[in-house]
């Protein structure tokens, strides 16, 4: 536990506003594949708690909620109504343990999209609840890997009045560039951006092209960014450190 609270720690001493409960795949269904399904409670008061206790004064804590492995019919059998239990159950614990809102994130059908969103309005109704989508840019547009367009993802958490709508996961930040300037234009809610630093069959990107991309993002319309899988605590603290590093005029001084 303690090295999960010093990861914490080291975020918010690079420079993050905010940090991501160890809590992605704590739900009902991934656990029960593990055998240890009565590990629901336990794992997400604790990921909350691990979380809370490195978290400076200013700091938020953003509990985290993956998805479940399992597909909504017709590409696969899952039950929509134990789908929404299993978001509200680990929703209710999340907030149980502090956390100051809900993401719901690297959703890629839209029914769980529905039933994760409806499940944490259930299980903590006092807390925010943004959601982002996982994707890849392909020549037909944005689409996740079993074949759902962004746009389709995206219609669901408006249709389900999330507080903030965003992209996760796979893609370096020049790749969902064009996701989030589309999104932003469109959408009535805060986009927010969560690339990688090693994006699915790239090369791995250096610290300094990560934080160009960052700030690209909020150039294109993103009110928050963070990192993905493979993201360090120093290639944030880069980025930080871009976004916030002085930028000289240009000269108006006569010839």
């Amino acid at each position: 536990p303690e090295i999960v609270r010093d990861i914490h720690a080291d975020f918010y001493a690079a420079g993050a506003a905010a940090v991501q409960t160890n809590t992605f795949g704590a739900n009902r269904l991934r656990l029960r594949a593990q055998g240890c399904e009565e590990a629901v409670k336990r794992s997400n008061l604790r990921g909350a708690l691990l979380a809370l206790e490195a978290k400076p004064p200013n700091g938020l804590v953003i509990g985290s909620l993956g998805p479940t492995g399992a597909l909504p019919p017709p590409e696969g059998t899952a039950d929509l109504v134990e789908l929404e239990d299993t978001f509200a159950e680990q929703a209710m614990y999340l907030a149980e343990g502090g956390v100051d809102f809900l993401h719901i994130e690297t959703l890629y059908h839209p029914k769980e999209a529905r039933a994760a969103i409806r499940g944490c309005r259930f299980g903590a109704p006092d807390l925010p609840v943004v959601a982002s989508l996982s994707c890849r840019k392909s020549g037909s547009g944005y689409l996740t890997h079993i074949g759902f367009s962004a746009a389709a993802l995206t219609q669901v958490f408006l249709e389900e009045r999330v507080d903030g709508v965003g992209v996760n996961c796979s893609m370096a930040p020049a790749d969902m560039l064009d996701l989030v300037e589309a999104m932003s234009a469109s959408v009535p809610v805060p986009v927010f951006a969560q690339p990688t630093i090693a994006p699915s069959g790239k090369a791995p990107l250096y610290p300094a092209e990560f934080a160009a991309g960052v700030t690209a993002l909020f150039a294109a319309g993103a009110r928050a960014a963070g990192g993905c899988c493979g993201t360090g605590a120093a290639d944030i603290q880069t980025a930080y450190e871009a976004m916030h590093r002085p930028h000289r005029l240009p000269t108006t001084d006569p010839m």
